[in-house]
């Protein structure tokens, strides 16, 4: 707290996944009791964590917004939570109710500075007395998503998108303009945000007996390329064989439309290992549980009717659904696999029951893989935990995980003072090597 009050209310607790950041707010939220109405913005699966978890620990009384807003005048509440996608509907009477804390919570969903809901933030933080953004990656993919969240937190101190850019994202002149995908003068940005708005604790700093992440790679060859390599030697003739309707958008976009299908015929040639992974895994480690995360609704699907005693967390799972099946998990012996989409059960839940993560396939930025993996490496796991990498050899999941290492590279040099690897941009280091 001496921090927050240090940073004058406006802060980035940006401490590592697991180390009780929505703790930590709703503490901020107690302390300073003049200061209401709060908002609390989130994504629309954690809504229902914060009430929970206000009223447990804090005797908070925690009002959830839904749907679309109503012809009302006041507040239901002076501390309020409600999901990004129903913000801008909200916004003036949250503006009009004078909000003098906001909470932004995963603060990086804001990383995109064009996007409605970052517009809609900055302006519900214009006038807070007190801003809290949080993440244990505030960045996923490259430093200039920083900027959009550094001038909703501070924006006096990041008036400027370009300046920025220019400063710690070596630009390049293309054409259409100045592009921001690089990363330098790492070691200043984090002298800065150290010194001004940013609280980062890791997991090593203040829970020593937290045990490490082990993780191990587990290549393996598909037992037929034939099909991964028409799709990738001659992608229009395999495309129009599958999904002809796609031909006309594939020709405009060829090497982009081609990497996904790729991603996903690999993730689906590679299903049936998969499912031999995961019995032997049971086979080997009896009343052992699993959490296995993938991007592909089709991969959940069908391990789930081959697993019925898993339980499943995707964007179809929400609310008190989604809470229902953690439950689920992290207490019925009869449980033991956690099916979920990196993006959709990558945030906001505790997982540890399990000590073993298995990514079944992979998402774009290192900073979902994170997410993804400490739902088991939080305050509350006794063990070791073990990321368990399923890698097909000789496709482009092969080069997409090497790119992924590169790319945390540059995050950790930001985010924890560590030397960071190459800026290597994973979608072009793809598209010339597909």
């Amino acid at each position: 707290m001496r921090k927050i009050y240090h940073f004058r209310g406006r802060a980035l607790l940006g401490d590592e996944m697991g180390l009780g950041k929505t703790i930590q707010a709703l503490e901020w939220v107690r302390r300073i009791p003049k200061r209401r109405p709060v908002v609390i913005v989130t994504p629309a699966s954690l809504k229902w964590t914060w009430q929970v978890e206000a009223a447990q620990h804090f005797g908070l009384r925690v009002e959830v917004l839904e749907g679309r807003a109503t012809r009302r005048s006041y507040l239901p509440g002076d501390i309020v939570v409600l999901n990004y996608e129903i913000l801008p509907s909200w916004l003036p009477l949250l503006r009009a109710a004078r909000p003098q804390c906001i909470i932004i919570d995963e603060v990086h969903f804001i990383k995109n500075r064009q996007a409605q809901r970052t517009r809609a933030c900055r302006k519900l933080a214009a006038r807070a007395a007190s801003v809290l953004g949080l993440s244990g990656t505030p960045i996923t993919n490259r430093p200039i998503e920083f900027w959009s969240i550094l001038n909703v937190l501070r924006p006096e101190l990041f008036p400027s998108y370009s300046q920025f850019g220019i400063r710690y994202c070596k630009p390049r002149k293309r054409r259409w303009g100045w592009e921001y995908k690089g990363a330098t003068r790492m070691g200043e940005l984090r002298r800065i945000l150290t010194k001004e708005c940013m609280i980062r604790r890791r997991k090593e700093e203040v829970l020593p007996e937290l045990g490490k992440k082990l993780r191990l790679i587990v290549p393996f060859r598909l037992k037929s390329y034939t099909e991964y390599n028409l799709a990738r030697d001659e992608f229009l003739t395999w495309l129009r064989s599958v999904d002809p309707t796609r031909i006309r958008k594939a020709k405009r976009a060829q090497a982009l439309v081609q990497l996904g299908y790729l991603l996903r015929l690999v993730a689906r040639l590679k299903l049936a290992r998969t499912e031999q992974w995961i019995a032997d895994f049971f086979e080997a480690n009896p009343g052992e549980k699993l959490v296995a995360f993938t991007s592909n609704t089709f991969v959940i699907d069908l391990l789930h009717a081959r697993f019925p005693q898993s339980v499943i967390v995707d964007g179809r799972v929400t609310g008190r659904k989604r809470v229902e099946s953690v439950r689920k998990f992290q207490s019925h012996r009869g449980v033991n696999l956690f099916l979920g989409n990196w993006k959709a059960a990558g945030v906001g839940i505790t997982l540890t029951k399990s000590q073993h993560v298995v990514a079944l396939d992979y998402p774009w930025t290192p900073g979902d893989l994170l997410q993804g993996e400490d739902r088991i490496h939080r305050i509350g796991q006794e063990r070791q935990a073990t990321i368990h990498y399923l890698m097909t050899l000789g496709t482009v999941e092969e080069k997409l995980v090497r790119a992924l290492r590169a790319k945390a590279g540059v995050l950790d040099s930001v985010l924890n003072g560590k030397r960071s690897g190459s800026d290597l941009d994973i979608f072009s280091t793809l598209l010339r090597t597909i």
